[in-house]
């Protein structure tokens, strides 16, 4: 029989924390738990008790797991807030395809022209911020005075490429 006391169901939640956070890792990184389990080291069958919170791993078997899932034991035991969820995908994304700095500033770039986000204060630019000198256009600078659309068409017509 389990105990009910405050310190067993602390210690339950925090498993189920760690299930969730082991879960949600291998599904960001696409793998199916059967290939989750062969790089543990680990049957499939526990793999799943892992994830589900049914079992408790020792110390060795976090090894493997964050080994597994590229990521140190602290950033496994890290609990995502939810404000803080789409900050870690979008790292995730950075750096499962290697993207340079220059690739990096580039998609930030991007996002601020797209969002109207300015990346050091992350405040709306002001009024008197550049704006797409396409006329009727009033959307932030992505590049060469253009806003991401207008940029990302005249790319598109100087290569040939028919618009998206």
């Amino acid at each position: 029989m389990r105990s009910s006391s405050p310190s067993a169901q602390d210690a339950s939640g925090h498993l189920q924390g760690l299930a969730r956070r082991i879960r949600t890792l291998r599904e960001r990184r696409g793998l199916r738990q059967e290939d989750f389990a062969e790089r543990c080291g680990i049957s499939v069958s526990f793999a799943s008790l892992l994830e589900r919170g049914e079992r408790s791993p020792s110390y060795e078997t976090l090894v493997q797991v964050a080994a597994a899932l590229g990521v140190s034991l602290a950033e496994l035991f890290r609990v995502e807030e939810d404000e803080a969820a789409g900050a870690h995908r979008l790292v995730d994304f950075a750096r499962a395809r290697q993207l340079t700095r220059a690739e990096v500033d580039r998609l930030l770039a991007v996002a601020e022209a797209m969002f109207g986000v300015e990346r050091t204060t992350g405040e709306v630019p002001s009024e008197d911020a550049p704006r797409c000198k396409e006329p009727g256009c009033e959307r932030p600078v992505l590049a060469r005075e253009l806003c991401v659309a207008h940029y990302h068409r005249a790319r598109r017509a100087k290569t040939g490429r028919p618009p998206e």
